[in-house]
């Protein structure tokens, strides 16, 4: 069964539109509740797929329909002002006459991509021969390939941090060791679904499925095993920074507290013999209303000062 489009209602504006003789192609930026009203009289998709398109978070997935393909992916993207990787989400309608894509406008390989068909004539030229599998395809393979300047610029972070733990402060160190993790782990988010989605699509049998979409949608699925591999080694080497950073932040503890321990010991009989001394029995205490008395005590007290250093030299602990 193919969908057919009526053409009922007028397009709103934030749908850009590419048509071609095999298939159409619209590009849909921040969906509204007209776009999804257009999109269920022109195409007749069910209502819960574009329930899903609603600008909000969904789960990654893919839906065989009876007569299209619907699948919500998210890939990663870079937030310049917040310095994070963050999820931007990406809902396909594929059909045979037909490849719709929404998304929130914040996917430049996406709005490039688009852009290029729409304003090159050569490249729009080409289309007569794509089928709108093949445009997915090309699609997705772009933003995949978007993926590995981000683990570039995550890779870079990682040897600047393994230059810098040794001469930035602890609390900057620490931060940014922090920020590096949060941002590998919101990739990873993004990816872990990747793999699966595309080898159930693969697995998908429908009559419009073009011969060498297998080859073609494997080499994505290698795309994403690289990249998670990636991630994975991003992740390990910057949990091995975090742990020796906290190592040497725990061995300066350390250290403090082993110079205070030494202090309190040496301060401790020095203030024993002075609350002796100071004790209410005058006529008990030695030295004590001698002519020298309080150069006495303060000697004595240097004396054992010397001997408790002389100690702490003898066992290495100074």
């Amino acid at each position: 069964m193919e969908i057919i489009l009526i053409n009922t209602l007028e397009m709103p504006n934030n749908i850009k539109e590419i048509k071609t003789k095999k298939f159409v192609w619209l590009d849909i930026t921040r969906a509204t509740q007209d776009n999804l009203k257009y999109l269920k009289q022109e195409f007749g998709f069910d209502s819960v797929d574009l329930g899903d398109c609603l600008p909000t978070k969904q789960r990654q997935k893919i839906h065989q329909r009876a007569d299209y393909l619907f699948m919500i992916l998210q890939f990663p993207y870079f937030n310049r002002e917040a310095k994070t990787i963050e999820a931007a989400e990406v809902d396909i309608f594929l059909g045979k006459k037909f490849f719709i894509t929404i998304h929130e406008d914040e996917l430049n390989p996406l709005i490039d991509f688009f852009q290029m068909y729409q304003s090159d004539q050569i490249m729009r030229s080409q289309l007569s021969n794509e089928t709108a599998v093949d445009i997915m395809h090309k699609l997705l393979n772009k933003l995949y390939l978007y993926c590995y300047p981000i683990l570039n610029h995550i890779n870079l972070d990682i040897n600047q941090i393994e230059h810098d733990v040794l001469e930035q402060p602890e609390e900057k160190a620490i931060m940014n060791i922090l920020m590096i993790k949060r941002n590998i782990v919101n990739f990873q988010k993004t990816m872990q679904s990747h793999r699966g989605i595309l080898q159930k699509l693969l697995e998908i049998t429908f009559d419009w499925r073009p011969r060498k979409m297998d080859n073609d949608y494997n080499v994505l699925i290698t795309h994403t095993k690289d990249i998670w591999d990636y991630l994975t080694n991003f992740k390990d080497t910057i949990n091995a920074l975090h742990e020796t950073q906290a190592s040497m932040i725990s061995l300066k503890i350390n250290e403090i507290m082993k110079t205070l321990t030494i202090f309190s010991v040496i301060v401790f009989p020095l203030t024993l013999l002075a609350a002796v001394f100071g004790m209410n029995t005058m006529n008990a205490m030695p030295f004590v209303n001698s002519q020298h008395d309080f150069w006495y005590i303060i000697g004595i007290m240097l004396i054992a000062v010397v001997i408790m250093f002389g100690f702490f030299k003898k066992k290495h602990w100074l």
